[in-house]
């Protein structure tokens, strides 16, 4: 299905306000099914790098192609971008955008994703960086942390040479490019397990099965052989061919306005904070408790890129919502002012006092969040949050419920809910000995 005010959308939208009217239960569907005529693994710069939990492409776009949530020209909002879904189909769908994300490797993947560059010039940059790279003498190498852990010898000469040719180039766009394509491949050249998103080395012990642990050790004696060079121009020239695609949509690609680093103070520039009542439809999937550690997946790829030393590394995973790095002297039980949230965050207290506080600083944190998606909303606009419960110690913490609950309680207007089961996501995967699989997600459609 296509089409920016695609009538089967309004429809749909139509039967899932009445229906949730009458019935009160969250609505049961499959985006995928829904939009079932658009290829988002080939979508344009939707693939241009790899990132975790990525938000299913199909919502974002079944909610800005109708005439019921906004028009052209409209202003949308996501302050939990990630590396920009809601972004590029924002810029597709002739709406305006404004985002937030912490994550300074995702903000580089948006912008990088609706940048508009001469491909002419970007090519004969790739072949002078192709030519000229490796006959350097081997760079100073950036802050990446257990570097001789993650990457053979040979390979970490290949993309210091790389980073350095990448350095030089003048024009800022065009070396982001570059920066972003040469980050694509960092993990695919280390012996990081590409299936999980924190780095976890490849290590063929794990594995009882002989074939899978042949497999294994087969694909660390290719890490250890390969081409990196190749690598970095295969990717560059598969983001070349991404841009050139989305650039024959005739897409006006100034729409991207701007991104700002924190989702509880949304900023339209850098000096100037966004003002009240300014955005017609906030898009966002927020993290989750506890479930993802977002900065750390990335750890290796701000090393490398310089957008983050390991001290800032490490102060970005402090600063992160849902973050599991906290002071033991930080740790205190506060009221949410959620009754059913803080009841089960004092039967976790009972058994994992630190497990419990960090639902309880997210839940606050969150507060502070839908506080300012509240303050920046047009009246009558609507805020779609896409979120999932997961398990603290074994217990169900519903994220949703309590989200829904806060909302509400400020002046939102629950128009409906729907469910979507997910099957492939970068969060369905333990991230630690008390969490457990998320494998559904709720979207929470509220009007203002």
């Amino acid at each position: 299905m296509r089409g920016e005010n695609n009538k089967e959308f309004d429809r749909l939208i139509k039967e899932f306000k009445s229906n949730y009217k009458k019935n009160k239960i969250p609505i049961e569907i499959s985006f995928k099914e829904i939009v079932n005529g658009v290829k988002f693994n080939e979508r344009y710069t939707h693939q241009i790098h790899a990132y975790p939990a990525k938000l299913l492409s199909h919502i974002p776009y079944f909610f800005l192609n109708n005439s019921y949530f906004s028009k052209c020209e409209d202003i949308i909002v996501d302050p939990f971008n990630g590396s920009g879904t809601v972004a590029l189909e924002c810029v597709l769908s002739k709406k305006n955008f404004y985002g937030a994300d912490a994550n300074p490797l995702a903000n580089l993947i948006s912008k990088v994703k609706v940048t508009n560059l001469n491909l002419e010039n970007v090519k004969l940059t790739l072949k002078s960086i192709i030519d000229f790279s490796p006959l350097l003498e081997r760079p100073s190498i950036p802050e990446v942390r257990n570097l001789n852990f993650w990457f053979p010898y040979k390979t970490i000469d290949s993309l210091s040479k790389i980073l350095a040719s990448i350095m030089e180039i003048s024009d800022i766009e065009e070396r982001n490019f570059f920066l972003i394509s040469f980050s694509s491949i960092i993990k695919k050249v280390s012996y990081c397990d590409t299936r999980i998103s924190v780095p976890v080395k490849l290590n063929p012990e794990r594995y009882l099965d002989t074939k899978v642990k042949r497999k294994v050790k087969e694909k660390i004696d290719g890490i250890e052989n390969i081409d990196v060079f190749e690598k970095f121009y295969q990717a560059c020239s598969d983001n070349i061919a991404r841009l050139a695609e989305l650039y024959s949509t005739k897409s006006d690609l100034s729409k991207f306005k701007y991104l700002s680093t924190d989702a509880r103070k949304l900023m339209i520039s850098e000096n100037e904070i966004m003002p009240n009542d300014y955005a017609k439809l906030i898009i966002t999937s927020p993290p989750y408790a506890g479930a993802q550690k977002y900065i750390r997946s990335s750890s290796l790829n701000l090393g490398w890129t310089n957008l983050a030393s390991l001290s800032e590394v490490s102060k970005l995973e402090r600063n992160n919502i849902g973050r599991e790095i906290h002071k033991k002297a930080d740790i205190k039980i506060s009221s949410t002012g959620i009754i059913e949230a803080d009841l089960i965050i004092e039967e976790i207290n009972k058994t994992n006092s630190e497990r419990a506080f960090i639902a309880n600083k997210y839940l606050e944190e969150m507060k502070t969040s839908i506080d300012e998606m509240y303050r920046v909303l047009q009246k009558g606009g609507h805020i779609i949050l896409i979120i999932g419960n997961n398990k603290i110690t074994g217990k169900e913490f519903n994220t949703q419920s309590y989200l829904t609950h806060y909302a509400i309680s400020i002046g939102m207007k629950l128009q409906f809910k729907l469910i979507d089961n997910i099957k492939s996501y970068g969060l369905m995967t333990k991230r630690n000995k008390t969490a457990d699989i998320i494998s559904r997600e709720y979207v929470l459609v509220f009007k203002k």
